[in-house]
């Protein structure tokens, strides 16, 4: 009688294993240089100018908080969403805490863009300002996704960063 030889597949198994531990580290690798994070743009400044200056910024972030409330309004309602192929309005609301007044002389700057590259950025031109509304020119959108407004607003000492993320709806 002859034996009957099992197969064993275990080292197959962590061969395995090790090379697609391998890949996907490869693939993170290639992703990473892909999106530096010099790209990124929160700050509305080069990657060394934050580093070198990020107390400053979260101090006076910090600050800005402490005194103002920022929201969104796009399309006419609070935290909209875009619209592929029309124009998009978009509007910043600062209030402030304390006084409850919107006599506030602020400095805003709109940046749109997609949060996984930088080929669709647009700075959006500021036109007016309105009971405590910040008005930028109409934008138009051609690609369905995720979008963000990115802000920087400047009152006085005080300086705040701020991100809204939207999605666009169906074509009009």
């Amino acid at each position: 009688m002859q034996k009957k030889r099992s197969k064993n597949y275990w080292p197959h198994g962590i061969i395995i294993s090790l090379l697609l531990i391998v890949c996907a580290c490869i693939y993170t690798i290639v992703e990473a240089v892909r999106y530096p994070v010099e790209l990124d743009t929160y700050y509305f400044d080069t990657k060394q100018n934050v580093d070198r200056n990020y107390d400053k910024i979260r101090a006076s972030q910090e600050n800005f908080d402490k005194k103002y409330t920022v929201f969104f309004e796009i399309n006419g309602a609070k935290n909209g969403s875009l619209t592929v192929g029309g124009d998009n309005s978009a509007r910043v609301v600062i209030n402030s805490k304390d006084k409850g007044t919107c006599d506030i002389d602020a400095d805003v700057k709109l940046l749109l863009t997609r949060p996984e590259t930088n080929d669709y950025n647009q700075n959006l031109t500021f036109t007016n300002t309105e009971k405590c509304r910040w008005f930028f020119a109409p934008v138009t959108i051609e690609k369905v996704g995720r979008w963000q407004f990115q802000t920087k607003i400047t009152i006085g000492e005080d300086i705040g960063f701020f991100t809204h993320e939207t999605n666009t709806t169906n074509f009009q």
